[in-house]
């Protein structure tokens, strides 16, 4: 139809009939400048074209070639890349170029003879991948959905709907003759989803309301579905005006390698503009709990983004409709109120069983080490698995993950700091004695317990120092049953991280030391994460040695000479604490010789 009225409006439009130009013509149209802008002088690029529009006026010859000549070219100029003469971009002309200059030269970058003989299906082709037109919103526009135009969408929004799912560029960019294409083969009445040869009908005739426990017709009980095996239904009405149908399906989804998790893809085509989703198995979950949903029109096969969820019991609901709202329009029964659905399953979940780094601290990649604890973050927010495991990721492996406080929720749970680190998890922890009330205006959520018996005696420091959440840290001599603050930090200076603390006190070999560690109050992440306390004990010897005891051994004898010789002029043997090993080391480790001060 639209090749056959393009072939009338072409006989329709009488050949331009041209007098030979004279020699002064052809000498200005041999100009450099385009014939479809103002310039001066007159003439422009094209000899066929100037050659035409100075026949018509000779002033574009003469004088200066100006908006008169540029409307005469851009109507008359038939084969002029960008003139509107030449025709659309989008559909196929017995003339070569087209009425858009850049696209028209970048088809003909790929293939000349759409500018040297005619504008055939392959240019039209190549225009759609070539020439990015506006984007547009379906059912905002005036342009028809079966002629192509450079802005995306078009004027019916059901059939505009279904062809951008199948070509996401017919919204994007323009409506191209593909689009059209596409257009012409979806946009129909009474379509009819494509079944798979082993598709199972639903038991409920589509008069009647018996599927639906929870949303329409509450009080129905859910048909039983499989993995794997497509259900094929009906959304109709018996009389328009009543209530529309919902249809509600049990199904479970399986774990055959025992990891606790399963990656569920939603298959979903319907007659009329509806929509599935997949919801928790038990009770009448709203439908901010979906775990997938996806929508379909015009018997589009549309799939939902693939996620990984915990295996088990789950629900899938179908409704007429735009997602979330149930009902729509009336969808009265007959062939045109037909659907089809499929949960397909796989065991590939790669951000959960390959997934790296703990779930309690945000990266900038997916999934994380616990596998069970991953799949049901991701159940509920697939971008976890799909973008990054961030803070609202560790927020939800805190709710979902954590059943019980730590160990060391108590003071009397204190983990024991062995070394220079200790990681600790403050997710599910809760708080033991109130806020602080020296330490400025801090005041912690919760926070999780440590000990350190002292190593060395001097200014020793406890940070947090890289930590992702704002932390509080707080540092204690005593017991638990009467403990005294003696340093307490928020934010410190010079301390990376974000709002991270260093609390520095005065330890003395040999005596226990009380640590108490949780998220800031009032923060972004309430419910902290893991983090890593460190003790900085910069230049301090250990309890037992002295300076110049470099081998530890509790006195500074001839062993002690012999590392501090090995190590000349670097800082392995330094006593000073200059940074490098010279006479000045010698002579203060002379100074201490003998058994070191107990």
């Amino acid at each position: 139809m639209f090749r056959s009225t393009l072939c009338l409006i072409f006989r329709l439009i009488p050949p331009l009939t041209l007098a030979l130009p004279t020699a002064e013509a052809i000498g200005q149209c041999t100009a450099q400048q385009s014939c479809l802008t103002v310039h001066g002088p007159g003439g422009c690029d094209s000899v066929s074209c100037c050659t035409a529009v100075c026949t018509l006026d000779p002033t574009c010859c003469s004088a200066q070639w100006d908006a008169d000549c540029v409307a005469t070219a851009n109507s008359q100029c038939i084969g002029y890349c960008g003139a509107a003469a030449s025709g659309s971009c989008l559909s196929s002309h017995a003339n070569p170029s087209c009425d858009n200059g850049d696209c028209c030269q970048a088809v003909c970058a790929i293939d000349p003879f759409c500018c040297s003989a005619a504008w055939d299906a392959t240019c039209v082709q190549f225009a759609g991948f070539a020439c990015t037109g506006s984007p547009g919103t379906c059912g905002q526009t005036s342009e028809s959905c079966f002629q192509p135009h450079t802005q995306g969408a078009c004027d019916d929004l059901a059939c505009c709907n279904a062809v951008c799912q199948i070509d996401p560029t017919c919204c994007s960019q323009s409506w191209d003759q593909l689009c059209v294409y596409a257009a012409e083969q979806t946009c129909v009445t009474s379509c009819q989803p494509s079944p798979d040869p082993n598709v199972q009908e639903e038991i409920e005739g589509c008069e009647n309301r018996l599927n639906d426990p929870c949303y329409v017709s509450a009080g129905g009980t859910p048909e039983s579905m499989v993995a794997g095996i497509q259900k094929r239904g009906t959304l109709g009405i018996a009389v328009a005006g009543t209530p529309n149908d919902v249809d509600v399906y049990d199904i479970v989804v399986p774990d055959p390698d025992g990891d606790g998790i399963a990656k569920i893809t939603l298959r979903f085509a319907s007659s009329p503009t509806a929509w599935a989703a997949v919801l928790p198995g038990t009770g009448c979950a709203p439908m901010s709990a979906s775990v997938a949903h996806i929508s379909s029109a015009l018997c589009v096969d549309a799939d939902s983004a693939p996620i990984c969820v915990p295996a088990g019991s789950y629900r899938i609901v179908v409704s007429a409709g735009a997602y979330p709202a149930f009902g729509g329009a009336d969808v009265v029964c007959g062939s045109g109120n037909i659907y089809t659905v499929k949960l397909e399953v796989s065991q590939t979940c790669a951000a959960c069983t390959a997934g790296t780094g703990s779930c309690f601290a945000p990266k900038d990649e997916p999934g994380c080490t616990l596998p069970t604890c991953c799949a049901a973050v991701c159940g509920v927010d697939p971008f976890c698995c799909d973008g990054a495991w961030d803070a609202d990721c560790v927020g939800r492996a805190a709710s979902l993950c954590v059943t019980a406080p730590p160990a060391n929720d108590t003071c009397k749970g204190a983990t024991t700091i062995r070394g220079d680190t200790a990681t600790v998890n403050t997710a599910g922890s809760t708080l033991e004695s109130g806020a602080l009330t020296n330490c400025g205006q801090a005041a912690l959520t919760r926070d999780v317990w440590l000990s350190y018996d002292a190593d060395v005696s001097g200014v020793v420091a406890v940070e947090t120092c890289g930590t992702w959440f704002d932390t509080v840290v707080a540092v204690y001599r005593g017991t638990c049953g009467a403990p005294e603050i003696i340093a307490c930090s928020d934010d410190a200076t010079g301390c990376t991280g974000t709002g991270a603390s260093r609390a520095p006190f005065t330890a003395v070999c040999g005596e226990r030391y009380l640590i108490r560690v949780g998220p800031k109050a009032g923060q972004a992440a309430p419910q902290g994460g893991d983090l890593t306390v460190r003790i900085v004990r910069t230049g301090l010897p250990p309890c037992g040695s002295c300076i110049g005891d470099l081998d530890l051994s509790g006195a500074v004898d001839a062993q002690d000479i012999t590392i501090l010789l090995s190590g000349w002029g670097s800082p392995s043997g330094d006593v000073t604490g200059d940074g490098t090993t010279n006479a000045q080391d010698v002579a203060a480790l002379l100074n201490a010789w003998g058994a070191c001060p107990v």
